[in-house]
């Protein structure tokens, strides 16, 4: 859908008088005609539970059973979170059916990997495979029938895949509200762009209106009776085997299929709400986004940064400082958790997939001067094209932690040289002692000695202090230059992993 500048905006009043539940395809009113009859907002919503049902009261064997339309149209970051999110819903699995509609075939492995593991923990499963050649219009039709024709579908609840659905309890909210569409609203991170519009222009366009960015922004909440929702959204099952028997409601010749349902239900007289009552989540950017790694989300820091966040960021990194996480097992050497185990893994797995280890000879085109002093066998950022994103986590990550434990030095986390060294016994088991050329290195381990090898460690020889067994996802950081001279420990077995950051102001 189309982002656009907005201010504010006009829309109706949360279940306003011209609203109900049953849907009123018997009235002649619809959005555009009552839409110029509109007064003044009121401050505050006093009938948003006006015909609220709580799921309470039922037993889980009697919740409506839902059909949820899971629509895969384009290459889309975060795939696999977004079917951990799917799992973690709060609803009864066993009244669940899921349709999976996915048209790309870079996002098969992450379909398959799902279903292969949870397939049977949902009443009936259905995939639509890019095989299929199955447009987006015609896979939304095709799943609104498929629940018109199960006289069991009670609701229908579509979300697109660039979906980031939060909130666990989000189906239970919407079903509770027991309208005939409604959508929990969510908002693309850092701009005023929604999955609602709150005005339509005479020809049935976007339109700017009144209270929009307060919505958006959640200083008014409620729920909205709007023109138009898109991207996630519940249906009630009846209104497909009533009101909206028509088979081809996404189709248009001159609008966008989000648009011509959109279009379609206003004609109907059948009226959608957006609710903000609750934070839902939000909704990813595809812009970008590249197919070419094995883990493409590792590239996603710029375009999603508060999901790669969430993904790679070790959970303790926010509460370093608050609860004294900093560790220092070795004079001005500090220790703190920085990357979640899947981070470790996925840069681990990206390297050995491309697989062009260096030599560990002396002469080495890769750097400037073509001769490193103390060689390792490693794989530098710049080869898999990394080093853009890599100052970005050394940067907004490593560089306010640096500030803290060295007073007074201010770092741009500029670097010559950044790596990932692998270890192994019958290949460069350790490293003799030297120094860094840096202003200061970080040094994070990327696997788990014990589980993955054997022995390794770093030891700073001028204070005789060793960290022999470094931590998964925790960084090292100490002084590059003069005072901490240090040597790599043997690794006796296995393969051990570690990723370098020298850096400079």
């Amino acid at each position: 859908m189309e982002e656009y500048e907005l201010e504010t905006c006009c829309t109706i009043p949360c279940l306003s008088s011209f609203t109900g539940t049953d849907p009123p395809s018997s009235r002649s009113t619809t959005w555009e005609t009552i839409s110029p009859m509109l007064g003044p907002l009121r401050p505050d919503c006093t009938v948003c539970h006006e015909e609220f049902q709580p799921l309470t009261a039922l037993q889980e064997s009697e919740y409506p059973l839902v059909v949820i339309g899971i629509f895969i149209e384009r290459p889309t970051p975060f795939v696999s979170v977004f079917f951990e999110r799917l799992l973690k819903l709060q609803y009864p699995k066993n009244m669940l059916k899921l349709l999976i509609f996915n048209q790309e075939a870079h996002h098969e492995q992450h379909v398959n990997s799902f279903l292969q593991e949870h397939r049977n923990l949902y009443r009936a499963v259905e995939l639509l495979r890019p095989e299929e050649a199955m447009d987006g219009v015609t896979s939304r039709n095709l799943a609104f029938d498929m629940c018109r024709q199960d006289q069991n579908c009670d609701y229908f609840f579509s979300v697109d895949i660039d979906v980031v659905l939060k909130n666990e309890n989000a189906l239970k909210i919407l079903i509770e509200h027991n309208l005939p569409i409604v959508a929990p609203m969510i908002t693309r991170t850092g701009r005023l762009w929604s999955n609602f519009w709150g005005a339509l222009s005479p020809d049935g366009y976007y339109a700017r209106s009144e209270d929009y960015v307060d919505i958006v922004q959640r200083r008014r909440v409620g729920v909205w009776n709007v023109p138009y929702v898109s991207n996630v959204y519940l249906l009630k099952g009846g209104l497909l085997r009533s009101e909206l028997t028509d088979f081809e409601l996404f189709n248009s010749h001159i609008l966008d299929p989000d648009m011509a349902f959109c279009h379609n239900i206003r004609s109907k007289g059948i009226f959608m709400y957006v609710t903000n009552l609750h934070t839902f989540g939000h909704i990813l950017s595809t812009e970008n986004y590249q197919t070419g790694h094995l883990h493409n989300d590792l590239w996603q820091i710029f375009e999603n940064p508060l999901d790669w966040q969430e993904r790679y960021i070790h959970p303790n990194y926010t509460r370093i400082m608050k609860d004294h996480l900093i560790e220092t097992p070795c004079p001005d050497v500090y220790w703190f958790p920085i990357f979640t185990d899947e981070a470790c893994d996925h840069i681990v797995e990206e390297m050995e997939n491309f697989g062009r280890w260096s030599g560990g000879a002396n002469t080495d085109p890769r750097i400037q001067g073509g001769y490193e002093n103390v060689p390792t066998i490693d794989i530098h950022m710049n080869q898999v094209n990394f080093e853009k994103e890599w100052h970005k986590f050394l940067l907004e990550y490593i560089a306010p932690i640096t500030e803290k434990m060295y007073p007074g030095y201010y770092t741009k986390a500029q670097f010559d040289l950044a790596f990932v060294v692998r270890y192994k016994p019958d290949e460069q088991p350790f490293l003799r002692p030297h120094h860094d050329a840096s202003t200061f290195t970080i040094n994070i381990a990327l696997n788990q000695v014990g589980l993955d090898y054997q022995g390794g460690g770093c030891r700073f020889l001028r204070y005789n202090c060793s960290v022999e067994a470094p931590r998964k996802g925790w960084a090292l950081m100490h002084p590059g230059r003069l005072t901490h001279y240090h040597e790599g420990l043997p690794t006796t077995a296995g393969v051990r992993y570690i990723a370098v950051s020298f850096v400079d102001p």
